[in-house]
């Protein structure tokens, strides 16, 4: 009987906590990427930083290697980016823009660890022209899950 009840405890918990797990890993996706033999890890809904600005993580792996990158969408092609943690500055490894006369979001590539840290710390903070952006804690599990799968 005891062990009855526990079967059926045990299932319930995993049951309880099943559509939690589900509903956390929906906003990741794998796609194949632009080039041959490669797939991008990233987030399905771009996440709100604030009334302007949104931001996708990116995980890319290919033959050459893999690359990190945060995507923002409605920033002006003119408007520096940057990131820190505290009064330190994280380093940016490349800014793609779209051409002048095109319309698209800038991809803002970072090194694993930089990443890494703005996975992990919720004291990073993204700069956008004037504005300084917190990453919310969504989007970091969010990095972090990207993380796991890319590697």
């Amino acid at each position: 009987m005891r062990h009855r009840l526990l079967t059926l405890l045990v299932a319930g918990v995993v049951a309880l906590f099943a559509p939690t797990a589900a509903a956390q890993s929906s906003n990741i996706e794998t796609i194949e990427g632009s080039n041959p033999g490669e797939e991008m890890t990233l987030t399905i809904t771009p996440h709100v930083l604030n009334d302007d600005v949104s931001a996708r993580a990116v995980g890319i792996d290919s033959p050459g290697g893999t690359r990190w990158a945060l995507t923002l969408i409605g920033i002006r092609r003119a408007d520096s980016v940057g990131l820190s943690l505290g009064d330190e500055t994280l380093p940016i490894e490349d800014i793609s823009r779209p051409g002048e006369d095109e319309v698209g979001p800038t991809r803002v590539y970072l090194s694993q660890k930089t990443f890494l840290t703005a996975a992990e710390q919720d004291g990073v903070h993204l700069h956008v022209g004037d504005a300084t952006l917190s990453l919310p804690a969504s989007m970091r599990t969010d990095m972090q899950r990207i993380f796991d799968a890319v590697l």
